[in-house]
């Protein structure tokens, strides 16, 4: 249909109103759905959100409580001072500290083995020393029980706690010989996890002749320097099993570390290769879902062979704290303190009460993937504990040695027999493979018996006093 010419411009003058209605309409249509939230469109969206909002107040409810404990229960003398921090991924999520300032140095205590460690790591992967090699090659020294017929000891062997050497000096070595202590040697390379304060020492030596470096020089240098932890220092007299001194600012930056696998602020401290040799099993153990053992310096937690959390404490006189890094889920947390006595029950309440109000804030920050409060390593069934009975003969002496009888007692636990003293104890399991008699009176100390595997076979038993084979 034509319009004729003199009616055009009355049907513009009626539809321009029209369409003006209609646009401004849908205009507002629009806006309506664009100011509209997402929640209300999607029911999914708004309980995802809630619970967003119901963590993050769940998250800052234990910060808040975490600071009140903090301040109340860090009492002189007792606990002069003492200093926290939890971190996510590159962030300071919590930070708190109680008579100091977080640039205030502690005193690292066995933490230093960390360092140590990866001092050996980073020489190993540039070249300068093979974590393969015999330590006499280094400290010119035998440390060898030529009783034990052990292999040759090696620097992998002091990394990872195994070498069989102990703490007490080798009572056939002239000590004053030497600027460090020669342990004494109990159980066969290789066998048994056995931490040894006195190996990470010799580490410290081995630095020195390996790099032209003292230990304290060498962590200064290319640890403590690159990572710009500008608060921390390694004194002239540091020792591979203690000596740094660290601020909880550094100790977040030190996680931060941990957590990229070796990379701080774009720089490599250590590479993937000899990141991946920290969380490698030191001795062998039975597979299990939910394992505890122990790697370099660290004890790991895995589930379905994936680690989930790597940690490390710190005793000695004048010095306690933690340190827990949780890897698959990007955090962790770590407490430093100067008791003057560590040892005693006093200071063992607050340290496990703060350490557990740092895991539960962890565990929050997680979102409920893991609680690390109630992660529980698995523990040998009776049917499984049949696998380590039987007699073990001490290995210098198997014809006319004394022998430890290992039985299961009717009740489903394992009891030990000693021939020299006809003394019977029950041992409990603090692993698939390693067990405790607990003293009486005690909740903790005992002695341990460490059940030492092959191929999946039990070939012998490392106790106090020496290595017995089955």
């Amino acid at each position: 249909m034509t319009i004729p010419r003199r009616n055009m411009s009355h049907a513009c003058a009626v539809l321009v109103p029209v369409m003006a209605a209609a646009l401004l309409a849908a205009g507002c249509s629009i806006e309506n759905k664009k100011s509209r939230p997402e929640s209300s469109r999607n029911p999914e969206a708004a309980r995802m959100e809630a619970r967003r909002k119901a963590r993050r107040k769940a998250i800052q409810a234990e910060q808040n409580d975490l600071t009140r404990w903090l301040r109340l229960n860090t009492r002189y003398p007792v606990v002069p001072s003492a200093a926290a921090i939890v971190i996510d991924g590159d962030r300071v999520a919590y930070r708190e500290t109680v008579r100091c300032e977080p640039d205030t140095p502690f005193r690292a205590a066995s933490l230093t083995k960390t360092f140590t460690a990866i001092a050996i790591l980073q020489l190993a992967d540039r070249g300068i020393l093979s974590l393969n090699a015999p330590v006499s090659r280094y400290l010119q020294v035998s440390f060898e029980n030529a009783e034990l017929r052990s292999r040759p000891i090696t620097i992998w062997h002091l990394l990872s706690h195994t070498s069989g050497l102990v703490e007490d000096p080798n009572p056939d070595i002239e000590q004053d010989n030497y600027p460090f202590i020669v342990p004494e040697q109990k159980y066969p390379a290789g066998f048994r996890f056995n931490y040894c304060n006195q190996g990470y020492n010799l580490l410290g030596f081995i630095v020195f002749e390996a790099s032209g470096f003292t230990l304290g020089e060498y962590v200064t240098h290319n640890i403590l320097a690159p990572m710009g932890m500008n608060d921390s220092k390694a004194p002239p007299d540091t020792r591979g099993a203690s000596g740094i001194e660290c601020s909880i600012r550094d100790m977040g930056k030190y996680m931060v570390m941990f957590l990229r696998r070796g990379e701080y602020g774009g720089k490599r401290i250590i590479s993937e290769r000899m990141f991946r040799k920290i969380v490698e099993e030191s001795v062998e153990g039975p597979r299990s879902r939910n394992k505890e053992y122990r790697g370099l310096c660290f004890r790991i937690w895995s589930v379905d062979g994936r680690i989930y959390s790597m940690h490390h404490a710190a005793h000695m006189p004048g010095s306690g704290g933690f340190m827990q890094i949780f890897p698959r889920n990007d955090c962790g947390y770590a407490f430093i303190s100067n008791p003057p006595v560590y040892d005693r029950n006093e200071y063992y309440e607050y340290y496990y009460a703060l350490k557990s109000g740092l895991i539960r804030l962890c565990g929050l920050m997680m979102g409920g993937s893991f609680n690390p409060l109630t992660f529980k390593p698995d523990r040998p069934t009776v049917e499984q504990m049949k696998r380590f009975v039987g007699r073990y003969r001490q290995y210098v002496n198997p014809a006319a040695g004394p022998y430890i009888d290992i039985s299961l007692h009717p009740r489903g636990y394992l009891v030990a027999t000693r021939s020299a003293s006809g003394e019977s104890v029950p041992i409990v399991p603090t692993s698939l493979h390693t067990f405790v008699y607990i003293y009486p009176g005690q909740q903790e100390k005992g002695e341990i018996y460490d059940f030492v595997m092959r191929r999946g076979k039990v070939v012998g038993l490392a106790v106090r006093e020496g290595y017995y084979m089955r």
